[in-house]
């Protein structure tokens, strides 16, 4: 018996110096005020990484759909061009052609 009032007598203690170390649990309205400005501040930084995040995203396939229609254009003006050519070689073969039957005549 002895033993056991001992062990509740330092338990007891023990629970006395743990409420003692602790700090009283005192909300002021001035921390109240202070945490929800806290709160809000996060959530405002949140909700701008998250429209920054997106306006991120959408960039990149806008430069490539860009990139994408400079790409076409590029060609076609390529290969207009090359008709072009193949056209103007085309008439000046004929017209060689022409001109040396003319003097083979």
């Amino acid at each position: 018996k002895q033993w056991y009032q001992r062990r509740v007598a330092i338990t007891a203690g023990m629970e006395e110096k743990k409420k003692l170390k602790s700090p009283p649990q005192v909300r002021s309205t001035e921390i109240d005020a202070m945490q929800k400005k806290l709160e809000e501040k996060r959530a405002e930084r949140m909700k701008y990484r998250q429209t920054q995040q997106m306006t991120m995203n959408t960039l990149p396939v806008k430069r490539s759909v860009n990139l994408e229609a400079e790409k076409r254009a590029m060609e076609e003006r390529r290969w207009k061009e090359l008709e072009r050519t193949r056209e103007r070689v085309a008439q000046m073969s004929t017209k060689s052609v022409g001109y040396r039957d003319t003097l083979l005549t």
